[in-house]
């Protein structure tokens, strides 16, 4: 619901909340805070954006009287010693509130320091699943100043450990409050918006074809995908209000769409891609988006591993189609191929450096299972090696 200019939900949210962007509304976090009233509070940015971005002297005034402390700089692909870091800082002074600004990256690592460091000291357990997280723990406001990840509406965050990108997900990391600003997107470089504006598209996309889609997860992700196919293109090379605002509300409701669906295949290969190659996370998902749209196309009776059956999925994928305005699946891979270039970013594997057949087993073998699970069609690692052997 909306409150005073503010969005804000609870941790028991099991359904959609205004995904209104309301530009210049992070002069609402005066007032929430004073709201909220925490005697001491702990803030994670990233870096020279928070400034950048036009936050920084609001969140200032917002905390004026309060006891503040800040964590700046947060990586682009935090570690596990980059959660623990954060959780002693936590634990030298409890704070009664926490604040996130920044892109997915910041918000993912408030959103599990909110759960882990009221509770423990070391975050390794809890990234590898061998603890699980049981509770809330410290309100936080989640403040997105990129277009592309839905982490401030997601239970889901991403953590590199031992070299591999790991997702945890539980309820209890949804934030408790969200500010959507587009203004906030203002100042991204063009690279950014590209990178995370290709990410909420694929997230809407895989959202559609998910073996976990719902009715309201299905609606979510296809007026996100429309509001990307609309805007993605003029808010990196010609950015406007109104391109910029349709990308933060795409970005939005992409997020509560995988909140329930999760995502499926282009993510289940992007974390290699990112650790192993530097790739930004939704370039690296853009990579092999079309190739799996492709693959999805050809579901079939004896490899569809969605319940509702593959004339199911295949209406998801005609849906797509007919959203793109193309006829069939290899004019809709050409098309996503095309937007990557459009946006400035590669738009191969091999230009990124994913060059030999060795290499692209190697990818292969390390696509996270757990998003493999909800792609629509199965793969084995045949059929895996071959979709990214056919990438160029």
């Amino acid at each position: 619901m909306v409150s005073e200019g503010f969005l804000r939900y609870s941790n028991s949210y099991s359904g959609p909340v205004s995904h209104t962007c309301i530009p210049g509304s992070i002069e609402s976090s005066v007032r929430l805070v004073e709201s909220l009233d925490p005697a001491s509070v702990l803030v994670f940015t990233g870096g020279a954006s928070y400034e950048a971005c036009g936050a920084a002297p609001v969140i200032e005034r917002a905390l004026a009287g309060r006891t503040a402390s800040m964590i700046r700089d947060v990586p682009a692909d935090p570690s596990a010693g980059d959660v623990n870091g954060a959780i002693r800082r936590f634990r030298s002074a409890p704070p009664d509130l926490i604040i996130a600004i920044g892109g997915g990256s910041v918000i993912d690592l408030a959103k599990a320091v909110r759960v882990i460091a009221p509770f423990a000291s070391d975050a390794t357990p809890f990234l590898t699943g061998e603890q699980p997280i049981e509770a809330p723990g410290t309100p936080l406001l989640a403040v997105p100043t990129t277009a592309g990840t839905g982490s401030e509406v997601t239970r889901y965050a991403v953590f590199t450990v031992d070299g591999e990108k790991r997702p945890i997900g539980h309820p209890a990391l949804l934030p408790d409050h969200v500010i959507l600003d587009p203004e906030l997107t203002y100042s991204l470089p063009p690279a950014v918006t590209a990178s995370t504006g290709l990410d909420a598209l694929a997230q809407a996309m895989e959202s559609m074809w998910s073996t976990r889609s719902t009715d309201t997860s299905y609606a979510d992700a296809r007026l996100a995908l429309l509001l990307a196919l609309d805007h993605l293109e003029t808010a990196v090379n010609r950015p406007n209000p109104e391109s910029r605002a349709a990308m933060c509300t795409a970005s939005h409701l992409a997020g509560h769409a995988i909140d329930i669906s999760a995502t499926t295949a282009p993510h289940a290969l992007s974390f290699h891609l990112t650790t192993e190659y530097d790739v930004p996370h939704g370039h690296a998902v853009a990579l092999t988006l079309g190739a799996v749209l492709e693959y999805n196309a050809a579901v079939g009776p004896n490899d569809c591993s969605d319940r509702r059956g593959p004339d199911h999925v295949r209406a998801a994928i005609d849906d797509v189609l007919g959203m793109m305005g193309v006829a069939t699946p290899a004019e809709a891979r050409a098309m996503l191929t095309d937007l990557v270039s459009t946006v400035g970013l590669e738009p191969t594997l091999r230009g990124v450096g994913v060059e030999s057949p060795d290499q692209r087993r190697a990818l292969a073998a390390t696509a996270s299972p757990i998003r493999l699970a909800t792609n629509p069609r199965e793969f084995d690692d045949a059929s895996l090696v071959a979709l990214l052997t056919g990438i160029a």
